[in-house]
């Protein structure tokens, strides 16, 4: 079966003004999809939708804040064949709903909304890297971009929080086809679309509190300048930060995840790791270190930035 990546991620939210706050200030173009609901797309026409907690046509709120969280993560498939194996897969032992434009609708054996579409993303134009390096220059007489806010261009991953891993990572992998690129055995999983080079597209973890819930989405921007432009700027509109800036080791990225209104955290990434069936998934040890090489644990909050730099209005003394 021929997953291509996230197409769409709908949320159930009580405080629909500050969700859609987060998502313009977070870089997402708010879209007309003819739903009547709000929603926000990156630039290859991945999608966040945010409906009513009480929307009838969603399914339950996995997890303890019922007022903010996923109820939906919708994958895109290559075509109108893959979606109808996947139906025929999936309703052997579930409901599973058809729509009226041919995407299929169901829940994962934790109780998390599950969908499948063919893909309406689109390839996006990846920005030059002009980068300079001893020995190789890209960017003569010419100063480096500056951002002030992030535009992502793609939806890349999305994880839960899950109590019960083996079976839900059976579910994914063996059943439905989704690849393995890494693990933390027993404890976290990352997978992939098959027919998707994002290091990974659903990751499963197991933090062994005994719980289940969303955790966060993430979406690929175009430089470490772009990230860094994105997370002030969230910053500066008074968006905590989960974590970050940092690096995580294992799919190679640059991140910052700022806490969501509409529920768990909304993430930047930038360098992730490209794949394909010659990957070599590894087994991790779950550390500190291995999930973050380095990281800031609050941000940089805007009372901080630019303190101790000589001159900054921030280190003078109130009168």
């Amino acid at each position: 079966m021929n997953h291509t990546g996230i197409d769409k991620v709908t949320y159930g939210v009580a405080d629909i003004e500050a969700g859609k706050k987060f998502w313009i200030d977070f870089g997402l173009t708010p879209l007309d999809n003819g739903s009547g609901h709000e929603a926000f797309a990156a630039q290859n026409g991945s999608v966040v939708e945010l409906r009513p907690v009480d929307d009838p046509d969603l399914p339950s709120p996995v997890g303890e804040d019922v007022n903010a969280t996923v109820r939906e993560a919708t994958f895109g498939v290559r075509s109108k064949e893959d979606v109808q194996a996947l139906a025929a897969n999936l309703s052997e032992d579930r409901d599973v709903r058809e729509d009226a434009d041919g995407s299929i609708h169901t829940v994962d054996p934790l109780g998390y909304g599950l969908s499948f579409r063919v893909t309406q993303t689109t390839r996006v134009k990846a920005p030059e890297q002009e980068v300079n390096v001893p020995g190789r220059a890209t960017r003569v007489n010419k100063r480096a971009d500056k951002y002030d806010h992030a535009t992502p261009l793609e939806m890349s991953h999305i994880v839960y929080v899950t109590d019960d891993i083996e079976p839900h990572k059976e579910f994914y992998v063996d059943r439905l086809g989704f690849k393995l690129t890494d693990a933390y055995p027993g404890r976290g999983y990352f997978t992939r679309g098959a027919a998707a080079h994002h290091h990974h597209n659903l990751f499963l973890l197991n933090p062994g509190h005994g719980k289940r819930g969303f955790h966060h989405v993430a979406f690929e921007v175009g430089s470490i300048h772009e990230l860094f432009g994105g997370g002030n700027n969230m910053t500066r509109q008074n968006w905590e930060t989960m974590i970050g800036p940092g690096r995580h080791p294992i799919s190679s990225c640059y991140f910052w995840y700022f806490k969501n209104p509409c529920g768990g955290a909304a993430e930047y990434d930038f360098d992730s790791d490209v794949v394909d069936d010659n990957w070599e998934a590894r087994e991790w040890e779950s550390t500190p270190e291995n999930f973050a090489e380095w990281a800031l644990a609050e941000g940089m909050a805007s009372e901080m930035m630019f303190k101790g730099i000589q001159g900054s209005f921030r280190d003078k003394p109130a009168e």
